[in-house]
């Protein structure tokens, strides 16, 4: 055997897989088609501003936080800086603005405030999350979605919730149709309506931010996977960029090692694959060695929509309050998705408003900033991803954001904007998915793929595996796997 861990790709699930092997011992080498490390945390510089591609902000970073303690346990946690958040986002309605505060008590406190009469529904919203996501925390790396039996008994929140919606939850405790608006609008940061969005991904999303802290990375997002790339480094793992995944070798059943671009075969006890799932199984495998229910389960399951993201370079200061923003020109969800569902975005749709520079003000030169304007966006976009639409799509979207920047459009001195196009050529994600899977309760938690896959030895990580999409689930994911295969090597001797 070559290695004794083949890793396929550099998100930050593998990476957290591979630097905790690499910790214990193991022979890991992870292969990388791309030239540098990170998938979706990867930044670029244009004629000095600094973007981060497509993550901001980063939940559970405070000490004890999911990010942390994982740094912690791999003797990183001094080698980057987190800068919190508090509020750690804004929301601007037609007749009213609501913050979001990084800290339970206090958010749970603000939003009372605001509607004191629903004071006990929100407290006992808010205690219900943090059981499930104190449950879906302690899920053992054996769990499987096949033993629910097992779930309902040691997981009794999180197996009663399991196939419900976030509105199904608004409905049971809250009364105000304008507090179930405000409530559900953390959905559309997982790219779903309340109607759609699980309630296991809701919960583990909102712990993650109120109980683990939200900060963004001091510098550029890149620095994560940089550091757990020096990780893997420092205790004895390999990382080869520039290095294309061809295909898994697949001998009796079993993963044998991959095969690169150039006809080279490399060998290994297990392979862990943290590239697009249909990638992985479809192109790298292929359909004869995979159960045929399962290749059925495969095809459809549905990814979560992506981004149209404008980069912008902007002269001048911005007169914000908070560096994370986003706009609801109405108090309805649903409009919009049906407008995305069909392949189109909205007339005139909610859109974020992010600046970066308020808070890493290395971003941008001195008196100058820098602006991150974004729709939710289809992969496959009505009429297609043109030079016209993108522009159309640009001058739309910062007549939308002059009402919250005055004068925008005069200040702009650089303009960059990428599509799910580009987000897939950027990171490798099939269809531009934001989070993998999109989190509806038939593929939230455990019902996504099983991290075992159908081919012995060949193991996921990553946001297409469970617990789910966003950085702390996809590092959430790496450790799983990571002690998954360390029981399985260490019990083989």
């Amino acid at each position: 055997m070559d290695y004794d861990v083949i890793i396929i790709g550099t998100g930050l699930g593998g990476l957290v897989c591979g630097a905790l092997l690499a910790q214990r011992g193991l022979r890991v080498v992870i292969f990388e088609e791309k030239a540098k490390v990170g998938g979706c945390c990867t930044s670029f510089t244009r004629k000095g501003f600094t973007f981060d591609l497509s993550v901001q902000s980063i939940g559970g970073c405070r000490e004890g936080g999911r990010v942390w303690r994982l740094l912690e346990e791999l003797g990183l946690q001094e080698g980057i800086e987190f800068l919190p958040l508090d509020p750690a986002r804004e929301y601007y309605f037609p007749d009213l603005k609501v913050c979001q505060y990084a800290d339970l008590s206090s958010h749970v406190e603000y939003l009372s405030s605001l509607f004191p009469h629903e004071g006990q529904g929100i407290n006992e919203l808010y205690q219900l999350y943090h059981s499930i996501s104190e449950e879906i925390d302690r899920l053992p790396h054996t769990l499987s979605w096949f033993d629910p039996s097992r779930f309902a008994r040691e997981f009794p929140v999180a197996f009663q919730y399991r196939k419900k919606t976030l509105q199904e939850l608004l409905d049971a405790f809250i009364k105000d149709p304008r507090l179930k608006v405000i409530l559900g609008v953390r959905s559309s940061y997982a790219l779903l309506p309340p109607s759609r969005l699980s309630v296991i991904a809701m919960a583990s999303l909102e712990m993650s931010y109120l109980q683990g802290g939200v900060a963004v990375v001091k510098g550029r997002m890149e620095a994560l996977p940089q550091l757990l790339a020096n990780g893997l480094n420092r205790w004895g793992g390999m990382i080869q960029t520039r290095q294309e995944v061809k295909g898994i070798i697949v001998e009796r059943k079993e993963a044998v090692g991959v095969r690169l671009r150039e006809g080279e075969v490399v060998t290994s006890k297990v392979v862990v694959s943290n590239a697009d799932a249909t990638t992985t199984f479809l192109k790298m495998i292929g359909e004869e060695y995979l159960p045929p229910g399962w290749v059925r389960r495969l095809k459809g399951m549905k990814p979560s929509y992506s981004y149209f993201i404008l980069y912008l370079g902007v002269e001048g200061e911005l007169d914000l309050s908070c560096s994370n923003n986003e706009v609801f020109p109405r108090y309805d969800f649903e409009e919009e998705y049906r407008h995305l569902d069909g392949g189109r975005i909205p007339p005139s749709p909610p859109y974020y408003l992010l600046a970066p520079s308020l808070v890493n003000p290395c971003h941008a030169p001195k008196e100058n900033n820098t602006l991150c304007l974004s729709y939710k966006a289809p992969y496959r976009l009505s009429g297609g991803w043109n030079a016209e639409v993108k522009r159309a799509l640009a001058e739309r979207i910062i007549s939308q954001a002059e009402e919250i920047v005055p004068d925008l459009r005069q200040r702009i001195i650089l303009q960059v904007s990428s599509t799910p196009l580009t987000i897939e050529r950027m990171t490798g994600n099939g269809w531009g998915a934001a989070y993998g899977w999109a989190q509806i309760p038939q593929q939230a938690g455990i019902y996504r793929l099983n991290r075992v896959s159908p081919i012995d030895r060949l193991y996921l990580a990553g946001h297409w595996t469970a617990p789910g999409g966003g950085v702390a689930a996809a590092m959430a994911s790496g450790e799983i796997t990571a002690d998954l295969i360390w029981d399985r090597l260490t019990e083989e001797g």
